[in-house]
């Protein structure tokens, strides 16, 4: 069973035994409200199968397919019109009322998904609608501002409107007086409504959709569906089962550094020193060219050279280097960094200890880690060691290539 989401867990130290954790979970089992939500839970959602209940690009190109009138949904323009209606009800937008969305000619609209980065664009005759959609993430790099000026220059004689759409219809930090928030929970009213007042004439495919969309908006962005709120409830009755769990899940980085390592062995790689969010390792023919540190161990195997990757979790980054330990005062690492210069596109260090001579940032979101599966993460990082392959051979090249001298320096 899966998808139970528990809010606010506290991190207490629990000790428990065996027969204690088996009481405790017959307990469960014998819940009534167990039943209920395994049940209500194991009802297919098309969002969850596809794992993208958290994924800001989805969620907007589902809201781009209802916004469009011309769309397979057969909805019209009636999504459309009350989302107009919504952000025209504002006070930030004097010139456009409400009102004036019945007299719109709304069959020539354009929809337009990521136009110069921005979430969704919606063009009318005289009108541009800007919505950023912000599902976990936070706005970042003055975007909205960004945006803002993009739309400035683009329309310069058009009634310009900026939505900032969030799961609580939270106000933007630095555009306030700019953007109009909106929040999810309006746009779950209005498909219930549509559901409430069209769903008889619905396709069936469509209106199960429109179904599913609200489900997970309400349990996986808002929180109020029936099965979060019965979850709660179990939770608060088996809190000491739950508590021990939690204490003792499984960490996903730790999981997507495992997978991450394997995939590097797959394609004939060695794991060198590796720690919780530095993944290392190097190649045959470079291992046998590496000094190995005697007296004073910066990494835990000794090495002087490794390539790394770093999970960088807080910036939703997979940083490459290659990098050249701290070493002992007999090996030149000096020399060794020199014949890595030659490498095209290689730096010179910003350190003075430890010498990285090229670096890559990769982007990764972590926080849908737990919505995929372990071959989804498995073909995410394969993607990113194909890019890095070239550099990997250049680098062995150049090993290679001055084999007798890094040997001598080896042997020190």
């Amino acid at each position: 069973m899966g998808g139970l989401i528990f809010l606010n867990l506290k991190v207490y130290s629990f000790k428990m035994d065996a027969s204690q954790l088996k009481q405790h979970y017959d307990n469960l089992l014998k819940d009534e409200d167990f039943d209920k939500l395994d049940l209500g839970l194991k009802n297919p959602n098309i969002f969850q199968i596809l794992r993208i209940t958290n994924n800001e690009i989805r969620h907007s190109n589902f809201l781009s397919w209802l916004l469009d009138p011309k769309e397979s949904h057969k909805l019209g323009d009636i999504f459309l019109k009350r989302f107009l209606r919504e952000v025209f009800s504002s006070d930030k937008f004097g010139e456009i009322d409400q009102i004036d969305v019945e007299g719109m000619d709304l069959s020539k609209v354009e929809i337009q998904r990521e136009w110069k980065n921005i979430d969704i664009l919606i063009i009318l005759e005289g009108v541009v609608v800007c919505i950023e959609n912000k599902v976990l993430s936070k706005e970042h790099s003055n975007q909205l501002k960004r945006y803002k000026e993009i739309i400035e220059k683009q329309f310069p004689d058009y009634q310009q409107t900026f939505v900032y759409l969030t799961p609580d219809g939270d106000d933007s930090e630095d555009e306030t007086e700019t953007y109009e928030p909106i929040s999810y929970e309006f746009i779950v009213d209005s498909l219930d409504r549509i559901i409430s007042v069209y769903g008889e004439s619905l396709n069936g495919q469509v209106k199960n959709y429109i179904k599913d969309y609200i489900t997970i908006i309400k349990r996986e962005l808002m929180g109020t569906d029936k099965l979060t709120e019965l979850s709660k409830k179990i939770y608060q009755n088996h809190k000491e089962l739950f508590d021990f769990i939690n204490e003792h899940k499984p960490d996903l980085i730790d999981e997507v550094g495992e997978i991450l390592k394997n995939q590097i062995k797959s394609k004939g790689y060695l794991i060198g020193s590796s720690g919780k969010k530095r993944v290392r390792f190097t190649t045959e023919s470079i291992k046998d060219l590496t000094y190995i540190n005697k007296k004073e161990k910066w990494w835990k195997n000794g090495e002087s050279f490794l390539f790394e990757f770093i999970l960088y979790e807080e910036k939703n980054k997979l940083i490459f280097k290659v990098v050249i330990s701290p070493s002992d005062k007999t090996y030149d690492v000096n020399r060794l960094k020199e014949i890595l210069l030659e490498i095209d596109g290689f730096t010179e260090p910003r350190g003075k200890k430890w010498l990285v001579t090229h670096t890559k940032n990769y982007t990764y979101d972590y926080t849908s880690i737990s919505d995929k599966t372990p071959d989804e993460i498995k073909e995410e990082m394969d993607k990113v060691l194909e890019k890095i392959i070239p550099t990997l051979n250049k680098v062995e090249e150049k090993f290679i290539e001055n084999k007798k001298e890094l040997l001598e320096l080896k042997n020190v």
